[in-house]
């Protein structure tokens, strides 16, 4: 059976993230960052990868803002590649190991029958709130105990790591100035204080220290971008306020930042002029089609009844287009001039009746 494609857009907070963490210097300062020192040693860095950003089928694509990695083992003869599935939530959602399960489950019926499956280690960035459960799969079978205790080594189970933004400080966001930088926003944004990015002087100052003008202008634009699209239009000035109040320490964010919110601003007055003129254009087209309507019908009445006066004219043009629409079928059924005229002086066909 066809699967149908999902018609979800992802949230902001997903697009963000997997905007960041898609770059290899990001993801792999990440995971270095995050990842227990003896799963980091394991690894040849250079060797990470990207191998996919539609890990699941089209039925649970939109489900998460996945993206899956591949590295090699140190010192491994069959050179296999270790998967690192980088997953993104913007609140705490208890069925995430079970849907986490699900991507899991494809991959290795996938695997062909004369090939070594393959070994997915799962992190979870959650950007807002405390993860309360074991972050397990057996964490949703709800065992009691001691039938829980008991049955766990023979029972399918699996463990995120978790990476709680919530649980952090500035100090201990991990990984380049862009990674932290992207860390910075989505922690603050889930709080609900969207501006406090701006105070993280560790991260500004990894900002101007570590990224030449045209890498630093990729990932404030980035930034920016995200922003704006939470909090909307109408925050921008505030926006602006906080860049204002960054010292002179940080004038190459600050300078960077301000000009591409000037950017955003201009193409978003232009995006207003070219959808008041659409909706004037097409405001016009209506009211064209309208008068066109009218005058065709002043003609086919002033045809057919004699009656037909001046002030039957005027009624005619104050009809509703319900009104239109009921004329032009009594025209072309042959209506006597008695429902005609019934119908030029119903109300209920009447926008803006005139006195006559």
């Amino acid at each position: 059976m066809k699967r149908r494609r999902s018609s979800s857009l992802p949230s902001p907070h997903d697009s963000y993230a997997k905007g960041v963490f898609r770059e290899l210097p990001e993801a792999s300062g990440f995971f270095r960052g995050y990842l227990p020192g003896e799963v980091v040693r394991l690894f040849d860095w250079s060797s990470l990868r990207l191998e996919s950003e539609s890990f699941v089928a089209d039925d649970l694509a939109r489900e998460f803002a996945d993206l899956l990695f591949s590295i090699r083992l140190i010192g491994d003869p069959l050179d296999r590649r270790i998967r690192l599935l980088f997953e993104h939530k913007s609140r705490p959602l208890a069925s995430t190991p079970r849907q986490l399960h699900r991507y899991l489950s494809r991959q290795l019926e996938e695997t062909p029958p004369n090939r070594p499956l393959p070994c997915i280690l799962t992190v979870l960035l959650l950007q807002s709130g405390r993860w309360r459960l074991p972050p397990t799969l057996s964490s949703e079978y709800k065992l009691p105990e001691p039938a829980g205790r008991i049955l766990a080594p023979y029972v399918l189970d699996f463990r995120m790591l978790l990476v709680e933004l919530s649980e952090l400080d500035e100090t201990e966001l991990r990984g380049t100035a862009a990674g932290r930088l992207g860390l910075a926003l989505l922690k603050t944004v889930g709080e609900g204080q969207p501006m406090r990015w701006f105070e993280f002087r560790s991260v500004l100052r990894d900002l101007c220290s570590h990224l030449g003008p045209d890498v630093l202008r990729r990932e404030l634009r980035r930034a920016i971008y995200y922003l704006t699209s939470v909090t909307g239009p109408e925050k921008e000035p505030e926006i602006r306020k906080a860049l204002l109040s960054t010292t002179a320490e940080f004038q190459p964010v600050k300078e960077t930042a301000m000009t591409l919110l000037e950017h955003l601003e201009k193409r978003g007055e232009k995006r207003g002029e070219k959808r008041g003129e659409k909706r004037g254009e097409e405001l016009g087209k209506k009211v064209g089609q309208r008068e066109g309507r009218i005058e065709t019908l002043l003609r086919l009445l002033s045809g057919a009844f004699p009656e037909f006066t001046a002030a039957d004219a005027a009624s005619a043009q104050d009809l509703t287009d319900a009104g239109l629409d009921a004329m032009t079928d009594a025209l072309a059924l042959r209506r006597p001039w008695r429902q005609i005229r019934n119908l030029l002086r119903d109300k209920r066909y009447r926008s803006s009746p005139r006195r006559h």
